[in-house]
């Protein structure tokens, strides 16, 4: 995993929105749904609460 999408997949297990992670990391959210996508299939989830339980952060 990249350290970018380590930040993102950090603030996923926070609650925030894509839009709000976009507007803190001061990127597109079409970016940030990238990244999401490629998450996903590196963890092995298939849904946004399952990434806090991946990456060792509880929401």
């Amino acid at each position: 995993m990249s350290g970018r999408e380590r930040e993102v997949a950090d603030l996923v297990a926070l609650g925030r929105t894509n839009k709000e992670i976009a507007a803190e990391l001061f990127l597109s959210e079409k970016t940030i749904e990238n990244h999401m996508t490629r998450l996903f299939a590196k963890l092995g989830v298939s849904r946004r609460a399952e990434v806090g339980k991946a990456v060792g952060r509880e929401q």
